[in-house]
């Protein structure tokens, strides 16, 4: 996730956050702050219902919900979105979002041309007409105090507030300007806009700037932000395979895509598994191995068989640590799906491809999948689909039983995948 949206009612939440999807941004909606985003989103819009709460509640309420999303190692960029009227707790949780998120500059530019909302010399004017002359100033749950935004800001606030006018925005000297005006911090700077040439010119100086700025607006400002400020490249990912089956065929088909599609293959021993007093350090080992292997984009393979000859080793396995066969493959099973589970959090993955049932369902369990939307067929009686309601959203899974496939499915697979991101 590279921007977080913080929006005050639900409809406002959608028509800011639409402005990134229809740039094909993956752009999630979330009603409250315990609901999770997937791990792909770029942009996430947290809805915090606050509009019309006293200035102390909404305090709260910002406080709360912004606190997860801040501890991440690169926190993203945040944007307050407000009502383009200026309705609801604007000072209130501008300073609450600068305090929590230690930010000393906002940005606010709060005009929608399309909308007819615009700033001139500081005032919000909604058609033309001051922001205090239109029905907006008598709302019943929410009434205007003043046209003028600074003043706005002011009333349920202690920041400096700052204004630059539209002769600034159009001159050649803006983003100096504002980075002269950031020096006064914490300050607030509102910024005049008549249309959405002057909201890009705000858009661009804001992210040239040396530090980090709350970006504070409604739709338009959004619209004005430039791609790469809220979406990842979109460059090939690697799958990540999941071997967990000890057929010969499974077995078979790891060793050709080792040799012939250059997959990575990491042995995870069933030994270390079943010892308990090692299993943790050990699957920090793997984590660490693999996700080092996923990130250069390199295809890897996890098995937990190498050959056919260790399936005749499964009763010493049991008999050596007390264990019936059904209880030594639950082991394995959960552990592997754990050993994905945390291999998604270190590394980004273009699909998942299970071989496997009871790996296959470990893992669907151990991901949160409430079940399995079919797409595709990859091969014969090979889909390729997605968890529903899962840790990974809709990232592709494929699933194989072990024994089905020719020699070369796991390479056909990887092709797959690969098709899917170049369609992209």
């Amino acid at each position: 996730m590279k921007l977080l949206v913080i929006a005050d009612d639900f409809t406002g939440a959608n028509d800011t956050g639409v402005q990134f999807a229809k740039k094909q941004a993956r752009t999630e909606i979330l009603l409250d702050s315990q609901q999770k985003h997937s791990w792909f989103a770029d942009v996430v819009v947290l809805n915090t219902e606050s509009r019309a709460l006293t200035p102390e509640n909404a305090s709260e309420i910002i406080r709360g919900s912004i606190k997860p999303f801040l501890t991440t190692p690169q926190p993203p960029i945040i944007y307050k979105k407000i009502d383009s009227t200026f309705r609801g707790n604007i000072g209130a949780e501008i300073e609450t979002i600068m305090k929590a998120a230690q930010l000393s500059v906002a940005i606010v530019a709060a005009a929608i041309p399309a909308a007819g909302r615009t700033t001139v010399n500081g005032e919000c004017l909604v058609n033309g007409v001051p922001l205090l002359d239109t029905e907006f100033a008598s709302d019943p749950k929410t009434p205007i105090i003043s046209s003028r935004i600074k003043t706005i800001i002011n009333h349920q606030s202690n920041l400096g507030v700052q204004e630059v006018d539209l002769a600034v925005v159009r001159s050649s000297h803006l983003q100096q300007n504002l980075q002269e005006l950031a020096a006064k911090q914490p300050v607030v700077i509102v910024i005049d806009a008549q249309n959405d040439d002057d909201l890009n010119l705000i858009a661009e100086a804001t992210l040239a700037l040396n530090q980090p700025c709350l970006l504070v607006g409604a739709a338009g400002f959004a619209n004005a932000l430039p791609k790469h400020s809220y979406t990842q490249e979109r460059s090939e990912l690697p799958l990540f395979i999941v071997a967990g089956s000890m057929s010969s065929a499974t077995i078979e088909q790891v060793s050709y895509a080792q040799k012939h599609c250059n997959a990575s293959v990491i042995d995870v021993e069933m030994k270390q598994i079943i010892d308990a007093a090692t299993s943790e350090d050990y699957m920090a080992v793997l984590i660490k191995k693999i996700g080092q292997e996923l990130n250069q984009k390199k295809h890897t393979i996890i098995r937990t068989c190498r050959d056919v000859e260790e399936r005749h080793h499964i009763d010493d396995l049991c008999s050596t640590y007390g264990l019936t066969r059904n209880e030594l493959g639950k082991s394995v099973s959960n552990f592997i799906s754990l050993l994905t589970l945390n291999t998604l959090s270190v590394a980004s993955i273009g699909g998942l491809f299970l071989t496997g049932g009871d790996i296959a369902i470990a893992v669907a369990n151990t991901l949160g999948a409430k079940g399995y939307r079919i797409q595709s067929e990859v091969l014969p009686c090979i889909p390729c689909g997605t968890f529903i309601d899962s840790e990974i959203d809709d990232l592709p899974v494929i699933t194989k039983a072990g024994g089905f496939g020719q020699i070369t499915t796991l390479c056909e697979a990887i092709k797959y995948i690969e098709e899917v991101y170049r369609e992209k």
